[in-house]
């Protein structure tokens, strides 16, 4: 330990030197960060999942993951904000939209955007949605524009899917309602081929018929009745807006704010930074042999206080 300390007292000036210039560096890098971030944030209430409320483990099928509204709401939110149409989409909506087409690298400046936004969960059915700019209206623009484009997607996505489950059903029912006038027809030829008094046999082959077109026609109302509840439900969530309501509006900050976890993060780099390049100088040092260089440089002081010592003794 000896040497490395003995370094470390010859280079003193020349570690205060790089702590100074890396770790002054990291400060003002710091300020920067923390004086140009402005953030805004949106809080919004998500209190109906999607009709799949259990996902797969794809570990094991068998076992269903309940997710809460908020964490489904999220997980799409976070999923259209890793791709780059909507990415673009929403830039298009705000003031950055000429800056976006004027820029040399647009998917650079499409992952810029992308990493500044951060959505978390506050609850079960709280969700944070947050940007940091480097200007105040920005964050807010880009927050309402991702918040209405989500809404866009998702209509359209609805949209779609009652598009397909209504034809889905519309299947159903034509095959439903055949089999009804089928049932029907064996019935009415059943009865215009027996108009005398029935026998027993008879009349458990017309009770079956009977049946099988009153299971018909039971079947054919039901499929009826789920086709026009897929149908309105969707309808009436969208027009309630119960299934996903903005509690906090962003807004645009006064000051600068957001920036205090990135800039702490820059400070403690350019500690470790300095301290690592401090480290690194006085182990190649040592290693090197460098302070036998200063132990060299020290010898003449020691020959000068042996004279001394030899002229000051009795005799001489």
């Amino acid at each position: 330990m000896g040497p490395y300390l003995a370094t470390a007292r010859a280079f003193r000036w020349t570690i205060a030197a790089i702590l100074l210039v890396v770790c002054g560096a990291g400060l003002a890098r710091a300020g920067i960060e923390y004086r140009s971030t402005y953030l805004s944030q949106a809080t919004v209430w998500a209190i109906r999942a999607a009709p799949a409320l259990s996902v797969t483990d794809p570990d094991d099928p068998n076992i269903a993951l309940i997710q809460t509204a908020a964490a489904q709401q999220a997980e799409v939110l976070k999923q259209l904000l890793q791709t780059r149409s909507f990415l673009i989409d929403v830039v298009g909506r705000t003031s950055l939209k000429a800056s976006f087409l004027a820029a040399a690298d647009q998917d650079g400046f499409i992952d810029d955007i992308r990493k500044r936004f951060r959505i978390e969960t506050l609850g079960t059915s709280l969700i944070g949605i947050s940007y940091a700019g480097r200007d105040p209206t920005t964050p807010t623009e880009l927050i309402n524009a991702a918040l209405v484009v989500r809404a866009e997607r998702i209509d359209q996505a609805r949209q779609l899917s009652s598009a397909a489950l209504s034809l889905l059903y519309q299947r159903q029912l034509e095959f439903a309602n055949q089999e009804a006038q089928d049932a029907q027809k064996a019935l009415d030829a059943f009865n215009q081929s027996h108009r005398e008094t029935l026998t027993e046999p008879d009349q458990h082959v017309r009770a079956q018929l009977q049946l099988d077109l009153d299971f018909a026609l039971v079947r054919l109302s039901d499929l009826r009745g789920r086709a026009e509840r897929a149908t309105i439900a969707p309808a009436l969530l969208e027009v309630s807006g119960l299934e996903f309501q903005i509690v906090d509006e962003p807004r645009a900050s006064t000051k600068p704010s957001g920036g205090e976890r990135t800039a702490v993060s820059i400070v403690f780099v350019a500690l470790a930074a300095g301290i690592g390049l401090a480290a690194l100088l006085v182990l190649a040092a040592t290693l090197l042999g460098v302070h036998g260089a200063r132990a060299r440089t020290a010898a003449p002081d020691r020959i000068r206080g042996d004279m001394v010592a030899v002229s000051s003794s009795p005799g001489k």
